[in-house]
């Protein structure tokens, strides 16, 4: 994604390449370089890779696959 196109305080799944798996967070800040993103959902097998003291990591513009929906409902 571009970085106009990142809304911040918004949840997105990004993929980021050193990952096993996709992660899921909320983005606290943009950079020129990428976002910082508090990371809310993530599998156990990335658990070294992401900040123990904030749960935050550096996620460059073209490692995010797209926006999470919080207003999902079921009928």
């Amino acid at each position: 994604m571009n970085k106009e196109a990142i809304i911040v305080g918004e949840n997105y799944e990004c993929r980021k390449v050193d990952f096993e798996r996709p992660i899921i967070g909320e983005v606290l800040k943009k950079t020129d370089e990428g976002c910082i993103v508090n990371v809310e959902r993530f599998y156990g097998l990335d658990a070294d890779k992401i900040d123990e003291t904030d749960g935050k990591v550096m996620i460059k513009y073209s490692e995010i696959a797209g926006i999470i929906s919080s207003q999902c409902f079921f009928s």
